[in-house]
């Protein structure tokens, strides 16, 4: 690194912070969609107890027919 200018050398300190930035961002967008999916999955739960249909759910939710049914399999 001695042979590099200034501002190059400045520029390829940051390069590690900008990799941890975009890093934590793209954890933080994952853990939201994660808690998004949990509450419409949880929404669903309570629609099928409630003894919606699917197309309705589905509707409400965003759910696929294939993943209500996997739901309404868990609880049994």
């Amino acid at each position: 690194m001695g042979k590099m200018s200034i501002e190059i050398r400045e520029e390829v300190l940051k390069w590690p912070n900008s990799f941890y930035d975009r890093g934590k961002k793209e954890g933080i967008e994952e853990g939201i969609e994660q808690g998004e999916r949990k509450a419409k999955e949880q929404f669903a739960r309570k629609l099928l107890q409630k003894g919606m249909g699917h197309a309705e759910i589905s509707e409400l939710t965003g759910l696929s027919d294939k993943e209500i049914i996997k739901l309404e399999d868990q609880n049994g």
